[in-house]
C-alpha cells in the first residue's frame, strides 16, 4: 500500500512539471486566434485575464479594440481610464478614451479628450509623434496634422515634421499642400530627395497626364522661380519629366541648369545615359551634341565625341532599311573621331561598330576586315580585346562566305581562352560553322563539350543545335533535310534574306511534314524580326507554338513573342499573358527569371532598382 502511494506521488509529481510548462503562451495563444476569428466575447475572457497577470500596452490595445469590437463602449471607457491613472495622464491614451466617447455618439466629449491630448505636446519631438501616430490610428487626420503644427513650433531651426505633414495631407487626398510640405522639407533638407522621389512616385501616376502631375510641375516651377540659386527644384521637375517620358522637357530643363550652373555639360552627359537605358537615341544624340557645341577640351567632350557617334550608330541600325546616306555619313564621322582621338583601348569601340557598319550595312566587308585587322594589331589593347576583335573578324568572313578563315580565327580564341566564356563562345560560333559546311557529326562533337559551359546562354544554344542535329539527321544518316535548314540560316545570317525563304520553302516543299517544321517557323520569325516586320514575326512564333507545343523551342518563343508585345507591338496586356505562360508552363526554363522581372515590371511592382539588361533568347 504504502508502494502504491508512492509511486502515485512519483507520477504526480513527474506530470506536475510537464502541465506548468504547457501553461505558459496558451491563454495568449487561444486570445489572438479568437480575436483573429472575430469571436471576441471568447477574447476578452482571455486577454482580461493576462491584462490582470502583466498589464502591458499589448494587451491593453488587444483587450480595447475587443471590447470595442463587441461593442462594450463601458467597458472599453473603464480600461481606458485605468490605464490613463496608471500612466499618469499619457495623451495617446486621452485619444484613445475620445476614440471610445466618438464611437459611443458623444463627439463634444472626445474634442474635450482630443484637446487635452494637444495641448500636452511640448517641445519633445517623441511625444510629438506619439501623439500624430496616435491621431493618425483613430483616423483623426486633422488633430494629426495639427500636432505636428503645434510640436514644429516648439523645433530648433533646421528641423521639421514636414515630411510626416506631407504624407498626412496625401493620405487626406490633398495634393496641393501635400507637395507644398514636400517642397518645404527639400528645403530645410535635401537629402531627402530620395524619400520624396519614392512618395511622389507612390501618389503620382507619371505615365498618366493627370492634374496631380500638373500640381507638381506648376509648384516646382513656382519654387525655381522663388529661389533660383537651388538646384534641388529643377533637379526634381529634370526627374519628373524623365518619370513622365518627356525626355525632350528633360532636355530643355537639363541644358538650361547646365548652362546656369556653368556645369561643362556633365548634367547633359548623365540625361543622355538615362535617354539611351529608355532606347530615346534622338535626344541622346542632341545631349551629346550640345556638350560638344561648348567647345571644352576635356573628358566630358571626349566621351561625347564616342558617344554621339555610338548613338547615331544605334539609331540607324535600329531601323528597318537606315538610308545609304546617313550610314555613309555616320561612318566618316566615326573615321574623324578615330583620327582625331587616336585608335587606343577607349575608341576600341568605335572601331568595331564602324566595322559592324561597313560589314553589314554598306556591302564594304573587305573594308571591315581591314579596320579589325587595324585592331587587333595595336599593341595596347588587353587580350581580352583581341580575342572579341578575332570573333568580330571571324564573322565578317563568315558573312562573307569565307568559312575556312572563320573557322581559323575562332579556333585560335578558344585555345587561348580555353576556360573562359570567350573560348566557349567562340567553340560555339566554329561548331556552327561546322553545321552550315554540312560537317555535322563534327558540330556535334565540339557541343557536347558546351553543354556543360557555366554560361547558362551558350549552354543552351548548344543543347538546341545538338539536339536539332541530333533529332534530324534521321536513322538512314540522311542529312537533306538539315542541309537545307543549315543553308537557310547561314543565308539568313549573311542577310540574303530573300534567298533564305526561299531555301526554306523548298524544304517545305521537298520534305513536307518534317520534323524541321519548328526549326524553319522559328528561322522565319527571326527573318521578318530582322526586316523589323513585327506582325509577321508574331505570328510565326504564334504557329510555332499552336503545332509544337511541346518542343524545345517552346520557351524562346514564349519569351520572344513576350517581348515583341511589349517592345515592339505596344501591348502590354498580351505581353503579360505570355510571360505568364512561360513562368507556369516552362519552370525549368533559364528565361524564367528575365520573364518574371518582365512580367512585374509590367504589373506595376517596385522592383529594387532598373531591371538588369535582358539576355536575349534569341539572336535576330
Amino acid at each position: 500500500m504504502k508502494c502504491s502511494f508512492a509511486i502515485v506521488v512519483c507520477v504526480l509529481m513527474l506530470m506536475a512539471p510537464v502541465t506548468g510548462m504547457a501553461q505558459p503562451g496558451t491563454d495568449e495563444q487561444l486570445a489572438a486566434q479568437y480575436f483573429q476569428q472575430g469571436d471576441f466575447a471568447k477574447a476578452i475572457l482571455y486577454y482580461e485575464k493576462l491584462h490582470r497577470k502583466t498589464p502591458n500596452t499589448y494587451y491593453y490595445e488587444q483587450l480595447l479594440k475587443s471590447y470595442q469590437g463587441l461593442g462594450d463602449l463601458e467597458a472599453a471607457e473603464k480600461l481606458v481610464k485605468d490605464q490613463l491613472r496608471r500612466s499618469n495622464g499619457e495623451p495617446r491614451y486621452l485619444i484613445d478614451l475620445g476614440g471610445v466617447y466618438k464611437a459611443a455618439g458623444e463627439p463634444e466629449k472626445a474634442g474635450k479628450e482630443y484637446d487635452k491630448a494637444l495641448k500636452q505636446i511640448g517641445g519633445d519631438q517623441n511625444m510629438v509623434r506619439t501623439v500624430a501616430n496616435a491621431f493618425q490610428q483613430a483616423n483623426e487626420l486633422d488633430r494629426a496634422l495639427e500636432a505636428y503644427e503645434r510640436g514644429a513650433r516648439s523645433l530648433p531651426a533646421g528641423q521639421s515634421f514636414a515630411y510626416e505633414i506631407a504624407s498626412l495631407y496625401g493620405a487626406k487626398g490633398d495634393m496641393p499642400r501635400m507637395v507644398s510640405a514636400y517642397m518645404d522639407l527639400l528645403a530645410v533638407n535635401e537629402g531627402y530627395i530620395q524619400a520624396v522621389q519614392n512618395a511622389l512616385s507612390r501618389t503620382i501616376d507619371f505615365e498618366v497626364s493627370d492634374e496631380r502631375s500638373e500640381v507638381l510641375r506648376t509648384e516646382l516651377l513656382r519654387r525655381i522661380q522663388r529661389d533660383p540659386q537651388r538646384t534641388i527644384y529643377p533637379e526634381l521637375l529634370i526627374w519628373m519629366y524623365i518619370q513622365q517620358k518627356d525626355m525632350n522637357a528633360a532636355f530643355v530643363q537639363s541644358k538650361a541648369l547646365d548652362k546656369r550652373f556653368d556645369e561643362g555639360g556633365a548634367r547633359l552627359m548623365d540625361l543622355a545615359q538615362i535617354a539611351l537605358a529608355n532606347n530615346d537615341h534622338a535626344i541622346a544624340y542632341k545631349c551629346y551634341d550640345h556638350v560638344l557645341s561648348l567647345g571644352r577640351n576635356d573628358a566630358n567632350y571626349l566621351l561625347a565625341r564616342i558617344g554621339a557617334v555610338r548613338t547615331r550608330y544605334d539609331q540607324l541600325t535600329d531601323m528597318a532599311e537606315p538610308p545609304t546616306a546617313d550610314l555613309q555619313e555616320l561612318d566618316q564621322r566615326a573615321a574623324n573621331t578615330i583620327t582625331e582621338l587616336g585608335l587606343s583601348a577607349q575608341t576600341i569601340e568605335l572601331l568595331r561598330d564602324r566595322a559592324h557598319l561597313k560589314a553589314y550595312y554598306l556591302n564594304d566587308p573587305a573594308g571591315a576586315v581591314a579596320l579589325l585587322e587595324e585592331g587587333i594589331a595595336l599593341p595596347t589593347i588587353d587580350p581580352k580585346t583581341k580575342a572579341q576583335l578575332k570573333l568580330d573578324l571571324g564573322d565578317v568572313h563568315l558573312l562573307a562566305g569565307d568559312m575556312w578563315d572563320a573557322s581559323l580565327l575562332y579556333s585560335q580564341v578558344d585555345l587561348d581562352f580555353k576556360y573562359d566564356m570567350l573560348g566557349h563562345e567562340a567553340r560555339l560560333r566554329n561548331a556552327k560553322v561546322s553545321f552550315y559546311a554540312g560537317d555535322f557529326l563534327w558540330a556535334q562533337g565540339q557541343l557536347q563539350v558546351l553543354k556543360s559551359s557555366t554560361s547558362k546562354l551558350i549552354a543552351n544554344d548548344a543543347m538546341e543545335l545538338s539536339l536539332r542535329i541530333t533529332d534530324n539527321l534521321g536513322l538512314d544518316s540522311n542529312s537533306v533535310p538539315l542541309s537545307y535548314f543549315a543553308r537557310a540560316e547561314l543565308l539568313r545570317y549573311q542577310h540574303r534574306y530573300d534567298e533564305s525563304l526561299a531555301v526554306l520553302d523548298s524544304l517545305n516543299e521537298a520534305f513536307p511534314g518534317h520534323a524541321l517544321g519548328d526549326d524553319i517557323l522559328y528561322e522565319r520569325y527571326r527573318i521578318a524580326y530582322a526586316r523589323h516586320q513585327y506582325e509577321a514575326a508574331a505570328g510565326h512564333l504564334m504557329k510555332l507554338l499552336e503545332l509544337y507545343p511541346f518542343d524545345i523551342l517552346v520557351d524562346n518563343a514564349l519569351l520572344d513573342l513576350g517581348r515583341l508585345y511589349e517592345e515592339r507591338l505596344n501591348d502590354p496586356e498580351k505581353a503579360m499573358k505570355t510571360y505568364e505562360r512561360l513562368l507556369f508552363e516552362q519552370t525549368g526554363s533559364i528565361f524564367v527569371p528575365e520573364a518574371r522581372t518582365r512580367y512585374r515590371r509590367l504589373r506595376g511592382d517596385d522592383l529594387d532598382g532598373p531591371p538588369e539588361p535582358a539576355a536575349p533568347a534569341t539572336h535576330p
